[in-house]
């Protein structure tokens, strides 16, 4: 953190943000919209106070794609680096993709949701809890909600 703050950007440098809260809340999202966005098995991701994020240059750079009807993918026009989800329905809250942190975040995720759909190719195999869909917004239909471990 350079004087207080949390920095990233994107894989080119063209967008730069800051973050002066802590972050909270993260997690390995294994959705196909987020393994689709980042390339990968799954997108570690974490969410800050939407005031407490700035993107200090770049800004022109920062383009977003409407991944949902309530989601907006927030990614650089230059490189192709996802960086944050805004939440039409919570625009309080702002998703942060971990991957384009500079340091240490002083998080760790606390789980894996959306396993459900994970990447058949990937095995889990840590320890922290599975959830098929999303912790409080599981199916009623009877089955536990968190899976694996």
């Amino acid at each position: 953190m350079e004087n207080g703050a949390l920095l990233g950007g994107c894989l080119c440098g063209s967008v730069r943000y800051e973050i002066t809260a802590s972050l909270k809340y993260a997690e390995h999202c294994h959705c196909s919209m987020c393994r689709k966005a980042s390339g990968a098995a799954f997108s570690t991701n974490s969410v800050v106070p939407t005031d407490s994020l700035r993107v200090t240059a770049g800004a022109n750079f920062v383009s977003e794609y409407e991944s949902s009807p309530k989601r907006r993918r927030c990614f650089c026009s230059n490189c192709g680096s996802p960086l944050f989800i805004r939440r039409i329905d919570m625009p309080e809250i702002t998703v942060v993709t971990l991957g384009t942190v500079d340091a240490d975040p002083h998080t760790r995720p606390e789980r894996h949701v959306f396993v459900a759909s994970k990447a058949p190719w990937y095995e889990i195999t840590d320890e922290l809890p599975q959830f098929k869909i999303y912790p409080g917004f599981e199916p009623n239909d009877g089955t536990p909600s968190a899976v694996g471990r």
